[in-house]
């Protein structure tokens, strides 16, 4: 229980500044588009204060807290060559595991936080904001490495996009927008899955979406009724 005290006090307070930048650095993607560097080394330092963000929030739990030192340390190291070397694929896979990696474990540590709780606050609904927000996010890094793969195996991106170049891979920025539309739901069309494994982790991502929504306002909804008789 006090394990949980603990945890519970280093989230409080500290998860809208996670949530800010997660929406920060989930929007603002666009003007790295540029062919200068310096809208992506911007981006990478916001990037970069997201992960410290979610290390302050790791900081109660020593494995959480070092693998998130260390995922932030490689992806530091490998956003600073693919700022450099954005054509070498392999570059670009490492930074692609390490996002990944890093955001799923701060979706475990806000999870962990909400379902531990005994009231809902404004920070158990920033934690529960933040988690989805993370969810369209850590799909941005499958869905890269996913066409990296298939390109460099057949020529071929595994999704296509009526408004890209069909001999050159998708770049990340576009996996943001795509990903969001799927984990909404929403399915505009532009940009379709084109492969099994695509179409098949589209699927996933789908599924996720409605299942997180449903599952966590249950959550909400009985800590908030449990609360309430509680102080009756």
């Amino acid at each position: 229980m006090t394990t949980n005290v603990q945890e519970a006090h280093a989230i409080e307070g500290k998860v809208i500044y996670v949530l800010a930048l997660v929406i920060i650095v989930q929007t603002l993607y666009p003007f790295t588009a540029s062919d200068s560097l310096i809208p992506l080394f911007i981006y990478q330092f916001l990037y970069g204060m997201l992960m410290f963000a979610g290390v302050i929030v790791a900081r109660q739990s020593p494995i959480y807290f070092r693998l998130l030192i260390i995922f932030g340390i490689v992806w530091l190291i490998s956003g600073a060559v693919f700022a450099f070397y954005q054509d070498v694929v392999w570059i670009e896979t490492i930074a692609y595991a390490v996002i990944f990696c890093f955001q799923a474990l701060v979706i475990r540590v806000l999870l962990e936080y909400i379902f531990i709780t005994n009231t809902v606050n404004r920070d158990v609904l920033y934690a529960a904001i933040t988690v989805y927000v993370l969810l369209g996010a850590l799909f941005v890094p499958i869905y890269g490495m996913v066409e990296d793969f298939t390109f460099l195996q057949t020529g071929q991106g595994a999704f296509s996009d009526s408004l890209a170049d069909p001999t050159m891979p998708l770049p990340w920025q576009t996996f943001i927008y795509y990903s969001y539309a799927t984990l909404t739901t929403l399915g505009y069309g532009d940009i379709l899955p084109v492969t099994m494994w695509s179409r098949s982790i589209a699927s996933v991502q789908a599924v996720v979406g409605v299942l997180y929504t449903t599952i966590i306002m249950a959550r909400l909804v009985s800590v908030y009724v449990t609360a309430q008789e509680n102080s009756n």
